[in-house]
């Protein structure tokens, strides 16, 4: 018998339910039945995932360029600075005082820069429904100086962060009367001192984009207050102050 007809006879006389390979098409279904060994679980979005990860390192401006938003890298929560601009700075609209300069460093239009001040009052307010819930936060103020730091390498400053009713008015109570009643302790100095001094308080610290900052102080945000948050620095029991350019406050999670 021809060879091609011996091949056609030994196909043909397999059985129906074996596949070319020698292996039934019920065990084939049968083991596409079994299930994965790895779970099926949903992919990331690449497109929200990069978006996330962008906002870590590049702040976006919100509220007219008053403001600046950005995710924490580490846990993802909400971070924000307010601009010089969108603080309460006493004479800040007094170009004797203070004036506004555009810095290339700066993540805003224009910074505060310091010419001369007696009083130095620095005040700030974010709403409290801005934050991540369940968060503990850190306020700080960024700044750097132009010159010698002049008064504030002796002199140590107020440092406070307290959460306040919605809408408050900053003269109630007035700074003197923060000041005055103990509800501000002058704890904090700006520039490292040259000297040795008798008071104890924090020290700046050197941020990665050069400025330095100061820390306010902390809060921890439950995420149902209807409240703001106050920031204060300043100092107005001393001669003039001047040297110093700031950029705003940060508001940001505290690190682990």
């Amino acid at each position: 018998m021809h060879a091609g007809s011996l091949c056609f006879l030994r196909l043909s006389g397999r059985r129906q339910n074996q596949t070319p390979f020698g292996i039934s098409s019920f065990r084939l279904r049968h083991k596409r039945s079994y299930p994965s060994p790895i779970p099926s679980l949903p992919l990331p979005n690449p497109r929200r995932t990069s978006t996330c990860m962008a906002l870590c390192d590049n702040p976006v401006l919100i509220n007219e360029g008053n403001l600046s938003f950005s995710l924490d890298k580490w846990s993802g929560k909400k971070c924000y600075m307010i601009a010089s601009k969108g603080l309460r700075i006493a004479w800040g609209d007094t170009p004797r005082y203070w004036e506004w300069i555009s810095l290339p460093e700066s993540r805003f239009e224009e910074v505060a820069q310091l010419r001369v001040v007696g009083w130095f009052e620095i005040r700030g307010r974010i709403a409290t429904r801005m934050l991540s819930p369940s968060t503990l936060y850190k306020a700080y103020l960024v700044y750097k100086f132009n010159e010698r730091p002049w008064t504030f390498d002796n002199h140590p400053t107020a440092v406070a962060v307290s959460a306040r009713s919605y809408g408050f008015d900053y003269e109630c109570p007035s700074l003197s009367e923060m000041v005055e009643g103990g509800e501000l302790k002058y704890t904090a100095f700006l520039a490292q001192p040259e000297r040795e001094i008798s008071e104890e308080g924090r020290l700046p610290d050197k941020r990665a984009d050069g400025w330095l900052e100061m820390e306010l102080g902390e809060y921890f945000c439950e995420g149902e207050e209807d409240a703001e948050l106050e920031m204060i620095c300043c100092e107005i029991n001393s001669s003039g102050k001047c040297g110093i350019i700031v950029q705003g406050i940060e508001v940001r999670p505290k690190s682990n």
